[in-house]
């Protein structure tokens, strides 16, 4: 986000306020058994609602001590004293303080669950009994409800499938198998499809007013043969029905579940709310409105889309930057050219020759020296830099003012302040926070000397620095040399004229090795009035905003600079640079773009309405919800309107800052448990990952999701072409894909690093994590080749994907094409019109082939056109080869903590929605025979880890587990292979898959399986203890020796199985 400049000290509260230590201790224990157990939230009820005598005088808005809590009135309205109100704001503290990060916590609540009078019903025999036991579970979690009026609706369906359902299957459980009588349900898709969901609420909201929900908007007038082609514009209850997802009828477990973000918004009551939910985060899912009773309207490209497509400009510049190294190598080895970066490396590092690194470091020097350089390849690489990224992205960034935007609202802000105060002929003004209750008190002088300072910087923001390199700094090396640090910063310092004494530069110094280029998110709290927004982030110097577009707060001289990478405290390596500075200020532009300002807050639509041409942003959405509740009837439809509009505004800046890549970033990233954290998932992926081929099922879903008769057709023309000829038609499918930044894998390895669940933002402060890092790189590109088949596999995927887009684009345009592929293409972002322009497109610079149409966007003129052709492609790309979305996921998988436990799954999570859920959908036959395509490849990997890997006849294997394992395999179960994989793990496969249709393992699992439920990181440090104990009792045995080696990077790579077999025989 863009940050408004701050001076050191004021930068240093906030640094300290935000790494304060979280500890985690037995009282978290009591306070989430007490938020769970049903006797503990009685009695919790009984303290706190004691009777309070009725004050016929008293009125909560008068009460001074309600001040700090004006964006929570709602809970106060219907009190009777200042002693209701007095015990209501003791709750919300003892709310506030609550650590729910502490896994204390969670375990007190899972103990609470399991100590509840329903829960202990469950061992007797009247648990047995499914209705019996259900209707107490329900009935007790309904008493929670009504005792405690925080707690989540979204608790009591679950609370009903688990108090039926668990007793049915325990049951079927104790008598075995399932006999034949078992029948399947056969469910009406269709029907389900197309049924609009049904609201309680018969009014919604729009644009400041309540509207007739049902009554279509006024057809504007037209003559002629034009009037009767003019389009019906839908409803607003289409329109906000339409949002909605086409059902997948997996319930609770699917879409309508509170798993996501994006389901959570896409079921609230604020029309601005789904539509901005939409808008920010990707969806694989179909919705209502892209079917043919909604119209077959587009779903939006989001901006999550949109910054993934712009990545294209700094991927090209660090594919240029080598190309510009492997030149000089080149010309100075006297024309002896090398195939591979790899080549070239290992060469050079034997001949003391210029690495890449070097190289990189020497090309962000000479940006700061004015792109001069005498070797002219770093000077050409440099002049790259500035064209690709830095420019391009600068220029935007000023043509939209985003430098600007902070500076000229908090002048406007003060100016307010300082004008109220002459008229009322105050000499000073108090400030409270409603964040923290913190108060600050400013003088009309001291106010005057800060809108002069601004008006200043506001002069100064208008300069484009073209030589401009952001700064990282490197905490390792600070740490090491501090004093040498402190001497370059104080000598620059008093070249400018700027005096600083050695307390505050201690703690400057402090404050920049700490520095982290991404800024932490923080809730916001909002209310009706956009000023307390304003004070928050101006006065109490609570900003938002990217720190690389903000002035530099040292200005320092590029002299300055020099020395710092010299000495090696900042980071020099320039595809680093370029990646975080592109990361940092892109979204920025694009949701100023979108929102008019670069939080989503929506100020450009309040200060200048339509004409702004901004969407309705946060404000807006919290307005509509303030509307509600000021209408609302009954105080229990008031407060389950304040939980929802706190939860979907939490949702929606939670998408902001997924965006970001700033959601669940730890208070304090360079903490050792932070640090210990990261190091241990980037070791997981070194010693655990099988590599590519467990992921042979992406096969497959090139015809799961294109079609069994245009997969096979289009990809056997690819194969053909490559063996035949010169794989032209191949070429062509990834360069078309990489315009689009997609199929880039091998420059940017990301796909394996969101598998891996690894950032590489970290890395850049921490030399252990830095080579932790690379390790993890090389691995994925030239062990496991992760990232090499996933570079091929969107390839291939796009030549099938783009001849689709553009064969339906024609078809569309000349009315023959079927309704799913309309529905599909809508869902793709494409609607008629759009096809139209496509294929208009296509017929002046495309080329048709037997089976394949080659887009050729690089020709094409109509920019609207190939911006829709290129977001469906990268769209397509990533929902047919499953790469993970930012809205795939549930929010907690975002911390630290939480990614620790479950790295490796979002790969599941992500497979559940694009290829289960998303099927489920469609329901067609290319669904089921990509299925079976699945389950057949399935099947293929595991025949070949059965017989390579753990010498078993595969043909001795029953059809039972053959097929289970295929299942496990493909993918197409999602996360619920993995819950059920954890369930039997639990309960010693008694409850399962397995034991339900036949296939239970004849023994129970292992201490170690159960302990690697807790995550890999917990299942590596089980192995380095079992070690330890048979080596310190004297039990070194082959079982020793199997732990040893799965402590071996590389070791779980398929091929290398023989190389890691012999190593572990040696060990024995």
């Amino acid at each position: 986000m863009i940050q408004y400049p701050i001076t050191p000290n004021e930068e240093q509260k906030i640094f300290e306020k935000a790494n304060k230590t979280v500890e985690y201790n037995l009282t978290d224990f009591g306070t989430g058994f007490a938020d769970e157990n049903l006797l503990a939230i009685g009695a919790n009820y009984l303290m706190e609602n004691q009777d309070f005598p009725p004050d016929e005088n008293y009125n909560p808005k008068e009460d001074q001590q309600l001040i700090p809590y004006a964006d929570s009135y709602d809970m106060f309205m219907f009190s009777k004293s200042q002693a209701e109100t007095t015990s209501i704001i003791n709750k919300l503290k003892n709310q506030a303080e609550t650590n729910y990060a502490s896994p204390w916590y969670h375990l007190g609540r899972v103990t609470g669950a399991f100590t509840d009078p329903s829960t202990l019903l469950l061992f007797t025999k009247l648990g047995s009994t499914a209705k019996l036991f259900g209707t107490a579970f329900a009935a007790e979690e309904i008493a929670k409800q009504q005792f405690d009026a925080t707690r989540e609706d979204s608790y009591v369906p679950w609370t009903v499938a688990g108090g039926y359902g668990l007793p049915y299957i325990l049951n079927k459980m104790a008598k075995g198998n399932v006999g034949a009588a078992t029948q399947q349900k056969i469910i009406e898709g269709d029907k389900a499809i197309n049924t609009i969901p049904k609201r309680i609420d018969q009014k919604l909201y729009e644009d400041g007013k309540f509207i007739n929900p049902t009554e279509k908007p006024p057809t504007p007038g037209s003559v002629g043969a034009a009037a009767n082609e003019e389009k019906i514009r839908p409803t607003p209850k289409q329109e906000f029905e339409g949002e909605r997802f086409v059902k997948s009828n997996l319930g609770v477990f699917g879409e309508d579940g509170p798993w996501t973000n994006v389901f959570r918004v896409t079921k609230a009551i604020s029309k601005n709310a789904r539509t901005m939910i939409a808008d920010i985060l990707d969806t694989p899912l179909l919705k209502l409105k892209n079917t043919k009773e909604y119209g077959f309207r587009s779903t939006n490209r989001s901006i999550e889309t949109e910054l993934r497509m712009r990545e294209v400009g700094n991927i090209e510049a660090m594919k240029e930057i080598k190309e510009q190294y492997m030149l000089m190598i080149k010309r100075v080895q006297d024309g002896k050219e090398f195939k591979t970066e790899i080549g070239v490396n290992l060469h050079n590092r034997f001949n003391d020759k210029m690495s890449l690194a070097e190289f990189a470091r020497e090309v962000t020097k000479t940006r700061l020296n004015g792109m001069q350089h005498d070797i002219p390849e770093i000077a050409a690489a440099a002049r790259v830099t500035q064209q690709k990224v830095y420019g391009p992205i600068g220029q935007e960034v000023q043509d939209l003012g985003i430098r600007k935007l902070p500076i000229e609202r908090e002048i406007k802000l003060w100016k307010s302040v300082l004008d109220q105060m002459v008229k009322k002929g105050e000499g000073t003004k108090t400030f409270r926070s409603k964040v923290d209750g913190t108060q600050t008190t400013y003088s009309r002088t001291e106010i005057t000397n800060k809108i002069a300072k601004l008006e200043d910087r506001l002069k100064r923001s208008n300069n484009l620095v073209k030589d401009y390199v952001n700064i990282i700094y490197n905490k390792s090396s600070i740490d090491a040399n501090k004093p040498l640090f402190k001497q370059i910063i104080k000598e620059d310092l008093i070249k400018q004229g700027r005096y600083i004494n050695d307390k505050k530069l201690t703690k400057l110094v402090d404050d920049l090795s700490n520095h982290f280029p991404f800024i932490r998110f923080e809730k916001t709290k909002y209310t009706d009035d956009v000023k307390d927004l304003l004070l928050e982030r101006y006065v109490f110097n609570r900003p938002r905003y990217a720190r690389s577009t903000r002035a530099r707060e040292l200005n320092l001289s590029k002299e300055a600079q020099l020395k710092l990478i010299d000495n090696d405290f900042v980071v020099s390596d320039i595809f680093s640079l370029m990646k975080t500075y592109y990361r940092q200020v892109t979204p920025d532009i694009l949701f100023t773009r979108k929102y008019g300002d670069p939080n989503g807050l929506g100020y450009k639509l309040i200060d200048d309405g339509a004409d702004s041409m901004a969407s309705p942003g946060l404000m807006q959405v919290a307005e509509e919800y303030n509307l509600r509740i000021f209408k609302a009837n009954t105080k229990q439809q008031k407060l389950k309107l304040v939980k929802e509009k706190n939860q979907v505004l939490e949702d929606l800046e939670a998408g902001i800052e997924l965006v970001r890549g700033t959601y669940g970033l730890p208070a304090n990233p360079h903490a050792w448990t932070s640090r210990a954290m990261r190091t241990m998932k980037h070791y997981n992926a070194l010693t655990m990952l099988t590599g590519f081929f467990a992921a042979t099922a992406d096969v497959a879903r090139i015809v799961m999701t294109s079609g069994i008769e245009r997969g096979f057709k289009t990809q056997f023309e690819m194969l053909s072409d490559m063996l035949g000829k010169n794989g032209s038609l191949f070429k062509a499918g990834k360069k078309e894909a990489q315009s689009f930044a997609e199929a880039v894998d091998m420059v940017t390895g990301q796909r394996a690093m969101l598998f891996s669940d690894i950032g590489d933002m970290f890395g850049m402060t921490s030399k252990i994590e830095g080579m932790m890092g690379k390790a993890a790189n090389f691995n994925f590109m030239y062990v496991n080749l992760m990232s090499r088949w996933t570079e091929f596999m969107k390839s291939a995927a796009s030549v099938t994907i783009g001849s689709r887009i553009i064969e339906d684009s024609i078809k569309w345009s000349k009315g023959t094409l079927a309704d799913k592929n309309k529905t599909k293409l809508a869902a793709s972002g494409i609607d008629e019109d759009t096809a139209r322009r496509i294929a208009n497109s296509y017929e002046k610079h495309g080329t048709k082939l037997k089976y394949n149409y080659m887009a050729n966007t690089a020709e094409w003129t109509d920019d609207a056109a190939k911006n829709a052709f290129g977001g469906a492609l990268n769209k397509d790309i990533n929902i047919t080869v499953v790469t993970p979305g930012k809205g795939d996921t549930p929010l907690f998988m975002n911390y630290e903590l939480a990614s620790t436990i479950v790295q490796f799954k979002k790969f599941a999570m992500a497979a559940t929605q694009r290829m289960l859920m998303r099927g489920m959908q469609e329901k067609d036959l290319d669904f089921l025979f990509g299925s079976i395509l699945l389950m057949g490849t399935g099947m293929l990997v595991d025949s070949v880890y059965s017989t390579m890997r753990f010498d078993k006849d595969y043909s001795k294997i029953p059809l039972s587990v053959k097929l289970l394992n295929a299942f496990d395999r493909s993918g197409l179960g999602g996360i619920y292979v993995d819950v059920n994989r954890a369930v039997e793990a639990l309960t010693d496969n008694r409850i399962g898959i397995r034991p339900l249709v036949g296939a239970r393992r004849p023994y129970g699992s292992s201490i170690k399986s159960k302990v690697g439920l807790i995550g890999p990181s917990a299942s590596q440090i089980y192995n380095i203890m079992d070690i330890m104990y048979d080596v310190g009792g004297g039990k070194y045995n082959h079982y020793t020796a199997r732990n040893v080696r799965r402590l071996i990077p590389f070791q779980n790579v398929w091929y290398l199985d023989w190389l890691f077999d012999d190593i572990e025989k040696g060990l024995r």
